[in-house]
């Protein structure tokens, strides 16, 4: 891969969280289509990877975008770029039925009701568009987290752990939405102790961390 084509490149990245060195020297490039697995054990430093990918802490060397510093113009500008998705389902209003859950988001971004509405049928949800998010399941929250990211329309996906307390069906979703994402040019960093599949354009990379 040559720099004039990489979206998002990491150069010698480390990280360290409370005096332990997660990783180190870390070298990425991502072009439009690319998908990344981040593999390895608990406390390894994946969710840490994500972290810093979002510019949400310190870390030892250089990430660019499009070759420009990725924090050039501030948080804020970069945050445009990216949909995160925690391993928890912390962002979701439980009392709140799952299309109040998409809705709020979709203000907040700016984005219209068509899209928040096609997010959940992407996922499998829109029958269950008027059900407080309560009564959901492990894997319907899942679904609802996935919706919300799908919904923002952002370039870069940083997942953690997507893949929990999905069904087969529900994974099968997953994987479409994934390959529509990098069909179109987007990329995504996916931290997931399942396998993750290539997608139909673009390159699947795995990075395997704490690794001996």
């Amino acid at each position: 891969m040559t720099a004039s084509n990489a979206l998002f490149t990491l150069q010698d990245v480390g990280c360290q969280r409370g005096g332990r060195l997660l990783f180190q020297n870390l070298f990425l490039e991502m072009a439009e289509g690319d998908v990344v697995h981040l593999a390895g054990p608990n406390g390894a430093g994946k969710t840490s990877l994500l972290r810093v990918m979002a510019g949400a802490l310190p870390f030892e060397g250089r990430i660019l975008w499009q070759e420009q510093d990725f924090l050039e113009n501030g948080t804020v500008s970069h945050a445009s770029r990216y949909a995160f998705l925690p391993a928890n389902d912390g962002h979701l209003k439980l009392l709140e039925t799952a299309y109040e859950n998409i809705a709020f988001w979709a203000r907040l971004w700016g984005v219209g009701d068509d899209i928040s509405q096609a997010a959940l049928r992407a996922m499998g949800l829109h029958d269950l568009r008027d059900r407080p998010v309560r009564y959901f399941s492990a894997g319907q929250k899942r679904r609802l987290g996935l919706a919300r990211v799908l919904m923002k329309g952002s370039k870069l996906w940083l997942y953690d752990e997507p893949l929990n307390g999905l069904d087969a069906e529900s994974m099968a979703l997953f994987r479409i939405a994934l390959d529509h994402h990098a069909a179109k040019g987007g990329i995504a960093v996916i931290a997931s102790h399942y396998p993750v599949d290539p997608p139909s354009s673009g390159a699947l990379r795995r990075i395997t961390l704490g690794a001996a």
